[in-house]
């Protein structure tokens, strides 16, 4: 965690770029580098009948560490695509809750909602 889901990047390109993003994003974090997660998500968009190709855009998949760190990560990702290649990409990050993320089983965080 934090996960990382690329669209419309192939990995030949994204590859490259792979050390570098993560140092940059492993130090805004303050997060270990061997919890990230990168992956090029193979993807086929239909358009008006045709196969077409795909606007890439990265999905970030977290837990919530604010605006300002939010704002690095999204530099670092959008520079991290250009140098692979992309001239332009969408970033969009969604927020998961340590309640509903589990290793071995167990929650990360406790419910707080008071549902049952």
């Amino acid at each position: 965690m934090p996960q990382l889901r690329f669209h419309g990047v192939t990995p030949a390109r994204l590859a490259p770029v792979s050390r570098i993003l993560i140092d940059q994003l492993s130090e805004t974090t303050t997060t270990a580098r061997d919890e990230f997660t990168l992956e090029c998500v193979a993807t086929q968009y239909v358009f008006d009948g045709e196969t077409v190709d795909a606007f890439p855009f990265v999905e970030v998949l977290w837990f919530e560490r604010g605006q300002a760190t939010r704002d690095a990560c999204a530099t670092a990702i959008d520079q991290a695509m250009r140098k692979a290649g992309y001239p332009e990409a969408e970033t969009f990050f969604i927020a998961l809750s340590p309640s509903n993320y589990y290793i071995a089983g167990q929650s990360l965080g406790r419910d707080t909602s008071g549902e049952v």
